[in-house]
């Protein structure tokens, strides 16, 4: 049986910081495969849902109608798995796939160092250049 170790703050700080970053990038909720327009629907957790041809995605191009069912959300809404074919593919790539490169985790790091700064009374001062 596994061992119980009690969570220090400093510990639950950090992975609450890990989830709300998590829960600040687009992730998907849903994931399957239209037989009728042949095309994979995404549902994202923005409210957003978008569909691609997957015959357009790398890995997915020669995959039948058959093998595309049946697709997954898994890793907390970050990866499509498609059993029948053992492929995963990142829901963020296949944004910057569709849409452009999307930096959405460089940019809430910074928003979130910038929020961390704020509450200890902003960037610190810069010192002056000792002379000799």
């Amino acid at each position: 049986m596994a061992e119980f170790k009690p969570v220090d703050a400093a510990a639950f700080e950090q992975a609450a910081r890990r989830g709300r970053q998590a829960s600040s990038t687009p992730r998907a909720t849903s994931a399957r495969f239209d037989r009728r327009t042949q095309k994979v629907v995404i549902k994202l957790n923005t409210g957003i849902e978008f569909a691609f041809d997957p015959r357009l995605a790398a890995g997915l191009n020669d995959a039948s109608p058959d093998d595309l069912v049946g697709v997954t959300v898994e890793g907390m809404g970050s990866t499509l798995h498609f059993p029948r074919l053992d492929a995963d593919f990142t829901v963020s790539r296949l944004l910057e796939g569709f849409l452009g490169p999307l930096d959405w985790t460089r940019r809430e790091a910074r928003a979130l160092a910038s929020r961390e700064n704020g509450k200890r009374g902003g960037r610190p001062k810069r010192e002056a250049a000792a002379t000799s």
